[in-house]
């Protein structure tokens, strides 16, 4: 039988948990992230329309898209397909990151029962409103729901403004083709940071709601062991509280892509 107040234990299996959880959900996102082609395929398909009918030796002038109402359709096109992109984003997410939670509360509840042999807590039924509770709170400001829809509206903005630029100097189709996909591909970075976030916020809800429901009291921050540690999270891990009462644990994670996480700690 292990010592209770073996940090290292804990901060070994907690971290190899957090890290396979991360590769999993990594996955799904990469293969989820393929919907952003065939958005990306849409847009350029109408902009090659607008260029096939309303060019003049191969030029789409601001002007020529300002007659009869064109950019305004342009517009409303944009916000058609990537309003739809939003919608699966967040559907994903939703899906995502409840799968991420449940396993995360059950496989944090098999590392604890098998360090503390005599915990008598079923874990694989998780009580009713955690997974609510750890998708819902507004952690960051805003629950990421709102966040996603920020993202979309950043991306559509982008949008407007490469195809206003490209109308403004001149562009060809290709050139433009190229500048949306460019655009598009910054739109998917975003939302796999977005999710990855999120992602590693449930994971912390979820060790926290385990170790509650263990009745651990105190938890301890943990930064990775390497220079790219930020300055906050390695003054978190050095504070005189450090370990924390549970009910003051840092929040996991800190900042995006921060891969702290608190860890049960038990007095000697």
């Amino acid at each position: 039988m292990i010592q209770l107040n073996n940090s290292e234990y804990w901060q070994t299996r907690m971290e190899k948990l957090t890290n396979s959880l991360l590769l999993g959900q990594e996955k799904d996102t990469v293969s989820f992230l393929r919907a952003y082609k065939p958005s990306l395929t849409d847009i350029q398909a109408y902009i090659s329309l607008l260029y096939s009918k309303y060019s003049t030796d191969g030029v789409l002038s601001l002007n020529d898209m300002y007659k009869n109402d064109r950019f305004k359709a342009m517009e409303k096109e944009i916000i058609s397909i990537i309003g739809e992109l939003g919608k699966q984003d967040k559907i994903y997410m939703t899906n995502e990151l409840k799968k991420t939670y449940t396993e995360s509360y059950i496989k944090t509840g098999a590392i604890l029962t098998e360090g503390i042999p005599e915990l008598a807590v079923n874990f694989a039924i998780i009580p009713k409103g955690f997974v609510d509770k750890a998708l819902t709170y507004p952690w960051s400001g805003t629950d990421f729901v709102t966040r996603v829809g920020v993202n979309n509206n950043v991306l559509i903005s982008n949008l407007r403004q490469t195809l206003t630029r490209g109308f403004i100097q001149g562009n060809s189709i290709t050139d433009m083709t190229k500048d949306l996909k460019s655009v598009m591909d910054i739109g998917a970075t975003n939302a796999r940071r977005l999710i990855r976030t999120e992602a590693m916020h449930v994971i912390g809800a979820s060790h926290n709601d385990t170790y509650k429901s263990s009745g651990v009291e105190k938890v301890k921050f943990i930064i990775a062991k390497d220079d790219r540690v930020c300055d906050d999270c390695r003054a978190l891990a050095k504070s005189s509280k450090n370990p924390f009462l549970i009910d003051e644990a840092p929040m996991i994670p800190q900042h995006a892509n921060s891969r702290s996480i608190n860890i049960p700690f038990f007095e000697d």
